[in-house]
């Protein structure tokens, strides 16, 4: 990762120091969104992240900890965001049935089974993908002159990352929303949660890397690859989205004496038919 790299001549001394700060604050509102998300599903007895934005970000962090990370700090990171994934996966299969009851009561009573299917997939494609590009130097977009991947140059790591983590930002922005609209209630979320999820993609994928590019663009040159631009600039797009949509949840939604959510307008059309039904 960027840490390792060996910026060229012309930049800043302190460049690669920056990008580590603004990288481990990204960290730090990550493993804040991680409990507060544990915590918030626990008191509304409902799971908050998406099915496959989990088993996506669960696979990626295994790969990543145990094949691409180098040094002690970034170890130390994964390990503890996997650590903080145990609540996350806890708390998805004990009140998945709940959530799932209206929609697909099947996909509820085996949301365990099915979670760790899909994290399996995501792990070999993950791994595959990951294997590839640390094959052989030179892999990716620009000139890999001063990146290092464990004494080898041309192993482009920080890129690695950036295509794997911004492909799994995605899903958990576009998912995070479905999921906000589907249920009709903002169990498991809230607006503590989106603004330090927000905080943790804006600091830890966008502006470390896009710091690195203003001042080493051929090194960094794939944060403004098309795809790249597509990936992150759609993530900012559907999180800034995300607060709006879940005070309009929020407005209609109803809590019960347990603490959970429901939705609002579910619940008056219920009511509405029992009426009915008593007045026939």
């Amino acid at each position: 990762m960027a840490i390792t790299d060996t910026p060229p001549p012309g930049c800043p001394s302190w460049l690669v120091a920056a990008h580590t700060v603004l990288m481990s604050i990204g960290v730090l509102f990550w493993d804040a969104t991680y409990i507060l998300m544990t915590r918030r599903a626990l008191a509304t007895k409902s799971y908050g992240m998406p099915l496959l934005a989990l088993a996506i970000n669960v696979s990626w962090e295994i790969v990543i900890v145990f094949f691409v990370c180098e040094t002690i700090l970034d170890q130390v990171g994964f390990f503890f965001w996997l650590f903080l994934d145990i609540g996350i996966v806890y708390t998805t299969i004990r009140f998945g049935a709940r959530d799932w009851q209206n929609t697909s009561p099947l996909v509820g009573r085996n949301i365990g089974w099915i979670l760790a299917i899909m994290t399996a997939v995501a792990f070999v494609g993950n791994y595959t993908f990951t294997m590839w590009w640390l094959s052989k130097p030179g892999i990716g977009f620009g000139n890999k002159q001063g990146k290092w991947w464990r004494g080898i140059e041309g192993i482009d790591s920080s890129e690695l990352t950036f295509w794997t983590a911004g492909v799994a930002q995605l899903v958990l922005s576009a998912g995070s929303i479905s999921t906000l609209l589907v249920r009709g209630h903002s169990g498991g979320t809230s607006y503590a949660i989106w603004f330090s999820r927000f905080m943790g993609t804006v600091f830890g994928l966008v502006l470390d890397n896009l710091l690195m590019w203003w001042y080493w663009p051929e090194g960094y040159v794939w944060m403004v690859h098309p795809f790249g631009i597509f990936l992150w600039g759609t993530s900012i797009a559907c999180d800034v989205a995300y607060p709006f949509i879940l005070h309009h949840v929020r407005q209609s939604e109803i809590q019960l004496p347990d603490g959970s959510l429901m939705r609002g307008e579910s619940s008056s059309t219920s009511a509405t038919s029992v009426s009915d039904k008593k007045t026939r």
